[in-house]
């Protein structure tokens, strides 16, 4: 009898205290902000391709360049392939085989300038980094050119020392037949640069129709960025726009009596540049990074458009068209003066296998009980690098300090973010 009591007096505590428990339980699962349902796995991330992607742009409005040809050239010369940009200015390359860590971005397009930027591959990170290619829109003067006359024409050139024009004077029975002749100046660093080193590009001239040829040589004459001595000559430099190189003309340009021009006679038109030494010496540079941010991505890729502003500051004794200088320093180190732009793209990676066990995603060492979720993530920054040096020439020198923006991923991959932990997270995995 006394056992029996004994026995209900347990069963009704029991009783109690499993009520007392489900209480507790329940309200601590009533505390969450919604239940907790197990991380379904992901969808399993496509291996993606490493697209670089950019744009050719007008450098004046900043506005794209349609139908613009777009060379990618490797570190060695080779060019690997060759598009057009869209309607938008927009160009895109699959880099995935590249093994190189950086790739040259050449545009071209009837009536612009040159221009060029270097591209960063990053295979760890699956992404291409180029900052958008501006060019400049040439002006171009016309002349019709007769078989009596002949005729001149005069472009306006904003790099000159004394402010004189590109010309070009075509003498009567030069040509067969009328016909109609254009001359454009181009920014002298705004060409493709010289592979020789220590060699700068001085003036440069579109003369056209390319291929033009002449039965009486035709004097051309380039302004120059600064004074050289009368009767100083250079090698007329003619380029290949096809593949970006100069061979020499076989014509010589001789520095006229004013010291600030130079002339050659030639017998047939194409872009020519005039090319002298110019010891241009850059110190290391020293780079520093702002705020990191982050996009998340569930699949797929994403691009991002952001803003970089470059500048350079020049200081020291001689005479010299700082314009031209400026854009020389800036083509060598393949940046645009001035605001610019520059995309990015975002490739996700898969979700590495450990972290999926039974379709439900768990997380890393140390947390492996908790519950929580993955999250891809790209870190980017603004890198601002500033470089120092001197540039010297027949009668001049210069102090550089140049200023450049980039942005870069910094860092990448898989995030482990726990449920109830006031975002607290972990990674990359």
């Amino acid at each position: 009898m006394k056992s029996h009591k004994a026995a209900s007096i347990f069963t009704v505590s029991s009783f109690f205290f499993l009520i007392v428990g489900s209480i507790i339980l329940s309200s601590c699962e009533s505390s969450r902000v919604g239940p907790e349902l197990p991380q379904p796995n992901p969808p399993a991330a496509a291996a993606q391709p490493l697209i670089l992607n950019s744009y050719v742009k007008d450098a004046s409005n900043q506005t794209g360049i349609s139908g613009a040809t777009v060379k990618f050239v490797r570190t060695d010369g080779v060019i690997l392939a060759t598009s057009l940009s869209d309607n938008n200015g927009k160009f895109s390359y699959d880099a995935s085989n590249i093994t190189d860590n950086s790739l040259s971005v050449n545009a071209t397009k009837d009536g612009y300038s040159f221009g060029s930027r270097v591209a960063i591959l990053n295979k760890a990170s699956n992404s291409a980094i180029v900052s958008d290619i501006l060019l400049t829109k040439l002006q171009v003067a016309s002349t019709t050119v007769t078989v009596a006359t002949g005729g001149n024409a005069s472009a306006t050139n904003t790099q000159s020392v004394s402010n004189q024009p590109l010309t070009v004077q075509v003498p009567s029975n030069a040509v067969s037949s009328n016909v109609q002749l254009t001359v454009s100046s181009i920014p002298a660093g705004q060409v493709p640069r010289s592979t020789t080193a220590n060699t700068a590009v001085v003036s440069a001239g579109q003369f056209g129709p390319s291929g033009t040829q002449f039965s009486q040589p035709v004097t051309i004459s380039f302004p120059l960025p600064y004074s050289r001595t009368p009767g100083t000559t250079f090698s007329l430099m003619q380029l290949n726009e096809s593949t970006g190189t100069y061979t020499n003309s076989g014509f010589t340009a001789t520095v006229n009596a004013d010291g600030t021009s130079a002339s050659a006679q030639v017998t047939h038109f194409t872009t020519y540049t005039l090319q002298e030494g110019v010891t241009l010496t850059l110190n290391t540079p020293s780079s520093s990074t702002a705020n990191e941010f982050y996009v998340a991505l569930t699949s797929g890729s994403t691009t991002k458009t952001l803003s970089t502003v470059n500048a350079i500051a020049l200081s020291g004794t001689g005479t010299v068209n700082e314009l031209w200088l400026k854009d020389e320093i800036a083509s060598k180190l393949s940046f645009s003066i001035g605001s610019t732009s520059q995309t990015l793209s975002f490739n996700i990676t898969a979700l590495p296998s450990q972290y999926i066990q039974n379709g439900v995603q768990v997380g890393p060492a140390g947390h492996t009980n908790e519950k929580g979720n993955w999250e891809f993530r790209s870190y980017y920054a603004l890198q601002t690098t500033s470089t120092t040096g001197t540039a010297v020439g027949a009668s001049w020198t210069r102090t550089i300090t140049a200023t450049n923006q980039q942005w870069l991923i910094i860092h990448q991959g898989w995030y482990w973010i726990p449920h109830d932990q006031g975002g607290i997270f972990f990674g990359p995995f």
